[in-house]
């Protein structure tokens, strides 16, 4: 009786075990977007999605082999783009995938494509918002990346932010489309630069507080 009893027992038992570590491997289905919006890649191509309140106009960001940013209704090759960490605090730059261009922006907000990787220009920090959407603030204007016009843009300066100033990191259309190596960038604020080949990336090893026993 014993025997039986420990036959039937034992499965039972090993299959509760496998059910509890398979759950807890599996993400919430109401995870959010950096289960499902590749938050954990160092690079990612994407295409940034914006629309107006109760979805009046709808647009993908894009960036022109000329340099020129706007908007474009439907998605395109030049709104593929490249997302890149290349610091802490959420800091990215973001790149055109066929234009090979920098998104990057100027005084009042205004945005072009620029061949030259710049720091301060070109660098925006990347915010997930309530809404599940994501904003690209610049750092050195205080203003969030927009495709709205330069009137409308200069209207909402000091109440709140633009419209058409969040975006949605949509997984782009093109299937096994590779991540081109772009031997050329360069960081320059070593500090604070994230390095996503290093084994220790944080730089915690050697870091003061960790060696604290």
């Amino acid at each position: 009786m014993w025997r039986r009893l420990f036959q039937i027992f034992v499965p039972v038992v090993l299959m509760e075990l496998w059910l509890v570590l398979v759950v807890q491997t599996l993400p919430l289905f109401n995870a959010g977007p950096h289960v499902h919006s590749g938050w954990g890649e160092s690079i990612r191509i994407r295409q940034l999605y914006t629309a107006r309140k109760h979805g009046q106009e709808s647009y993908y960001l894009r960036i022109h082999d000329d340099g020129r940013v706007d908007g474009d209704k439907h998605p395109s090759s030049q709104s593929l783009l490249e997302i890149r960490a290349i610091a802490l605090g959420g800091v990215v730059a973001i790149k055109g995938y066929h234009s090979s261009l920098y998104l990057c922006m100027g005084t009042e907000g205004t945005l072009y494509g620029m061949n030259n990787f710049s720091p301060e220009d070109c660098s925006f920090r990347e915010e997930l918002l309530p809404d599940g959407y994501n904003m690209y603030k610049s750092p050195k204007y205080g203003m969030a990346v927009s495709l709205s016009k330069d009137k409308q843009r200069l209207q909402s300066k000091g109440k709140g932010y633009p419209q058409l100033s969040h975006f949605l990191p949509v997984m782009h259309w093109a299937p096994d489309v590779p991540v081109k190596k772009d031997e050329a960038f360069q960081y320059d604020d070593k500090e604070n630069y994230l390095d996503v080949n290093s084994m220790d990336p944080l730089r915690l090893i050697n870091h003061q507080s960790f060696r604290k026993k």
